[in-house]
This record gives C-alpha cells, structure tokens and sequence, in this order.
C-alpha cells in the first residue's frame, strides 16, 4: 500500500514515487521478456504493435500484428496475456494501492509499453487519460490510476515524463480529446513549475489519471522503454460494447491467472 508520505504527495501532486517492486534480479527477467517479444523470440498473436515515426509533432503511425523484430516500436499493448507481465501486475503492492484507491474489483484499461527509440521517439504533448475517446461508462476520479514502470533508465535527456504536479485537481480538461486545447495548455502548463519524473530501471511511479503530463523525443543513443498499466474499476465497461464486455480483471473474482497465461503460451507454440 502507499506509506504515509506516498498517500499525501498523491492527494497534493497527482504522482507518488513508488521505487523498485521487484529485486534486480527478478526484473531483469521482465526486461528481458520485453526484448524478446520486440524482437520476435516470444510471439503473442493479440498484441498490437506501432512504430514509431519520429519528430517533434504529434503524429503516428499505424498499428497492427507484430510486424518483424524492431527496436523501433513506439507502442505496444495487449501485455496481460504474457505470464510473466501478467505476474508483475499482480504484484501485491499494485494489489494494495488499487484496493486502496479503486476497491476489491480492478481490471486493467491497458498495459502498454511505451519507448523512445535511441536519437528518436515522438512528441506526446500535454495530455490527461480518461476523455471521451476512451469511452468508459464512469470516468469518476477513484475509478481508475496508472502505474508507470521504467524498463530503461528514464531521463530528461531520453525523453522521461514530464507532468505538472497538482494538476489532477483541475478535473478532466481533454474531454472531447487525447490531448487538452491550446488554451488549458497556455493556462495550466505552460507557465507551471513542471517536474521531470527521472526513474532508474525498475523503478515505479504511481499517476493520477487527471494529472496533466507529456514527453519529448531521445536525444541519446539508448533506448527509453517503460511500461504504462491503468487499472479501473472493474464494473466498468465501453459505452458502445451492447453486451457491457469488462475489461480485463486483475484483482478480484474471475481475474486472470498467470498460469492460464502459461498454459495458453505453450499451447500456442505447440
């Protein structure tokens, strides 16, 4: 669960540092799973892949199956059906925060990987998680945090994120979009004390949905890979899905089991 001080600094600044989950050891092991899967040692047929395109506007490229191995891939989703993802996202301190700022049911929005490649990587402009594009049936403030992981050192050089402490407490701005207007951004950014989030590989950070962040491009020659999971609330489903599908649960009844995950896996390369 947060300690004390982790609690009040992401009731006032909208983010808490968390440090590192798991031992050296062990996430070394998850670095090394997201190796092979970027360059095709581990296959998933459901994870959606997009490169990146690079350059200092806000522009994508198209996404789709796995499209050969790449250390050029911008994002990546779909990472809950990968044992070994699937078991640091249960982790046990996830468990407790979620219960504390969710409740007992949490399913996960998405787990994503997000990268920066070396001399590379696209501008994310100010933004906030939750607008309409996301078409949630509840988009409450408790519904739903975002626990982000750094793969690879993060830095200001590399493109770490950036965010602007306290300002979860505006509400949701980007309703109608991704990204805020060009008004809230010369009102509540662009003059704000913004804070880099700087991470060494493992370490955490907890984000509130609402707090606004972005990021720049890689001026070094490694790589900046993290890993991005949003837990919600798990009664909640897409407005434009009739059968009110959930999302993928993580904690609680019917949650996904590592070791379906597993048997899935060998199932598959069978």
């Amino acid at each position: 669960m947060f300690t004390e001080e982790q609690r009040a600094h992401f009731h006032e600044r909208g983010f808490a540092h968390i440090g590192k989950v798991w031992s050296d050891e062990r996430f070394a092991q998850l670095r090394q799973r997201c190796t092979d899967i970027t360059q095709g040692r581990v296959l998933h047929p459901s994870m959606w892949f997009q490169q990146d395109i690079g350059g200092n506007e806000y522009k994508l490229g198209p996404g789709g199956k796995f499209q050969g191995p790449s250390d050029n891939y911008r994002k990546i989703e779909g990472w809950e059906v990968d044992p070994v993802f699937l078991a640091y996202m249960q982790d046990p301190v996830f468990r407790g925060i979620t219960r504390e700022w969710i409740g007992e049911s949490v399913s996960i929005y998405r787990a994503m990987f997000m990268n920066k490649p070396p001399n590379k990587g696209t501008v994310l402009p100010y933004h906030q998680d939750g607008g309409d594009g996301w078409r949630l049936s509840s988009v409450a403030e408790r519904d739903f945090l975002t626990v982000w992981t750094a793969v690879d050192d993060a830095t200001i050089e590399n493109g770490c994120v950036e965010v602007v402490p306290g300002s979860h407490k505006l509400g949701l701005l980007s309703k109608r979009g991704h990204t805020i207007s060009k008004e809230h951004e010369s009102k509540h950014a662009e003059n704000a004390d913004s804070v880099f989030l700087e991470l060494k590989a493992g370490e955490v950070v907890v984000l509130h949905n609402f707090l606004l962040h972005r990021s720049g491009v890689n001026e070094t020659p490694n790589s900046r890979r993290g890993f991005s999971v949003c837990y919600i609330n798990g009664a909640i489903h897409r407005t434009n899905d009739p059968q009110k599908k959930p999302f993928p649960r993580v904690f609680g009844p019917d949650a996904l089991k590592v070791e379906d995950a597993e048997a899935r896996m060998a199932a598959e390369s069978a």
